[in-house]
């Protein structure tokens, strides 16, 4: 078996004193009388631009891990020889979320959390991130060498503060809490080679 690697406001008290602020679970909207509105319709208002205001603020560090391994490329020897093979491959991993709209550089929210981003870690957020490349591999008789990417992550969980010029449901002010996971721009890529029997 053969293995290497390669490798980021003042609120009114008048507001918050009808808003609850901290009690909702992640992927929540939060008030306390008057209706409750879902964490979609909210951000969905606010990717409509139908709010005055649209902030994002992460709570906390940002969590750093390493995220599963997926295939990125292959090579199989059927022959009863050792082989040398260039072996392309390529991964990429995106942005996943607890919010349930549309959340991505082109929408409102997606440009709030990147400011935030932005503000409070100094990092730049990556919506997408690829690698690609080739390697030269030997290639055992009757075998086959899979390639396998992973991508160091991060999460990063904080709150939506939203503003109604008027009242939305009893409320100026509304907040939505959830989770983001993905990467900021300069986190690695983890390569590595995997060489098995073949089915031939």
């Amino acid at each position: 078996m053969t293995k290497f690697s390669h490798r980021a406001s003042a609120v009114a008290m008048a507001s918050l004193m009808c808003v609850g602020i901290g009690l909702a679970a992640p992927g929540t909207a939060s008030a306390n009388h008057e209706g409750q509105a879902t964490t979609r319709e909210l951000l969905q208002k606010c990717n409509e631009g139908r709010t005055d205001k649209c902030d994002f603020r992460p709570s906390g560090g940002i969590s750093v891990y390493n995220g599963s391994r997926m295939l990125a490329g292959s090579s199989t020897n059927c022959t009863n020889f050792n082989q040398t093979r260039v072996i392309r491959y390529e991964a990429a991993q995106g942005t996943t979320h607890s919010f349930g709209v549309e959340l991505s550089a082109k929408t409102t929210i997606g440009k709030a959390y990147e400011y935030g981003i932005t503000v409070s870690y100094n990092r730049e957020w990556s919506w997408l991130d690829t690698t690609s490349d080739e390697i030269r591999q030997d290639v055992g008789p009757r075998a086959r060498v899979i390639i396998y990417a992973a991508k160091q992550r991060s999460r990063v969980s904080g709150t939506y503060e939203l503003n109604f010029r008027s009242r939305y449901k009893g409320h100026y002010y509304w907040y939505v809490n959830g989770t983001v996971d993905g990467q900021t721009k300069g986190q690695p890529w983890d390569i590595r080679s995997e060489q098995v029997r073949a089915d031939c």
